[in-house]
């Protein structure tokens, strides 16, 4: 379709954030959810599902990068196994396989569709990492998934879509899960999650999140970032049963410990970034203290993605 529709996704309670459809590449429904690939005028090729945005080629790598290499660094760039909850196209799976230092990579999807759509009509995001020889992909619940797997991970990245109402994804979100997720970790093991939007109103469902997060680890560390075709400011937690000092470690030393570990360039992230990263906003910071955990993790706007 070239009829210059828009996308149109709420962010925030009387907010929006949309992108002009310069063609449907492809649409389809799963079991699980509407998958559409849209090609924007402004950020290119894009995966979109349930009418809200995932990534977008111009600035997808704005979110993987965000979402491996801060917790790859706390870890050294050794991970002997890492898990990766949902990942659809696979960009985190992507960048963890840039550290040779990464022994196994388990991606969990329920949804097989997403990952067929991202080898047909995703060539941005790449298709390499799935047949890297370090890679196991399931097509599973994880929460069954887990239950059934003895092993423990170093790394567990949760890159699992929007919980909107009424979605089975809130219940990844809730303690008693990532409580599970925990118990799944070796000692020096890491949690990664993406928390949500931080905007002045849209900021609840990514307060909540992280101090979930919060709760079941005895340590947990905050970063924004700004992933644009979003339209506002993402936040990311890290849950570690070990104390971590992210701020400890120089700009120079970062950069020193990318080139020695990471193939290949990376276009977000280095020690500048990282320690812009972790400086996180005064009134974020805030937001997450005044959480308020009786309230369920889901999407707070109505949903409201349309094309």
């Amino acid at each position: 379709m070239t009829d210059g529709r828009w996308t149109f996704e709420e962010i925030a309670p009387g907010e929006a954030h949309r992108h002009r459809i310069v063609a449907e590449v492809y649409s389809t429904r799963s079991a699980f959810q509407h998958i559409q690939v849209l090609e924007t005028e402004s950020y290119g090729r894009g995966l979109f599902l349930d009418g809200r945005i995932q990534h977008v080629a111009a600035d997808e790598y704005v979110y993987s990068e965000s979402m491996v290499h801060p917790a790859m660094l706390l870890l050294g760039g050794s991970c002997g196994r890492a898990l990766c909850i949902g990942a659809g196209p696979g960009g985190v799976v992507r960048e963890l396989l840039r550290y040779p230092g990464v022994g196994e990579v388990v991606q969990v999807e329920i949804d097989t569709s997403v990952i067929d759509v991202a080898r047909d009509h995703l060539p941005h995001v790449g298709t390499e990492h799935w047949s890297d020889p370090r890679v196991r992909l399931r097509i599973a619940d994880v929460l069954e998934y887990l239950a059934d797997e003895p092993g423990r991970f170093d790394l567990i990245v949760n890159d699992l879509s929007e919980p909107l109402p009424g979605s089975p994804a809130a219940e990844v979100f809730s303690a008693r899960s990532i409580g599970l997720m925990r118990s799944r970790l070796s000692e020096r093991g890491l949690y990664v999650s993406w928390c949500g939007s931080v905007g002045p109103r849209s900021s609840e469902m990514a307060a909540r999140i992280g101090a979930v997060v919060e709760q079941v680890f005895p340590h947990a560390y905050r970063y924004v970032t700004h992933p644009q075709s979003y339209g506002t400011v993402w936040m990311t937690v890290i849950g570690s049963n070990l104390p971590l000092d992210p701020l400890g470690i120089g700009a120079a030393e970062i950069d020193r410990h990318l080139a020695e570990r990471v193939t290949g360039t990376l276009r977000l992230y280095d020690g500048i970034t990282h320690h812009h990263m972790f400086h996180v906003p005064k009134d974020v910071r805030e937001a997450v203290a005044h959480a308020d955990l009786e309230q369920p993790i889901q999407l707070l706007v109505d949903g409201g993605a349309r094309t």
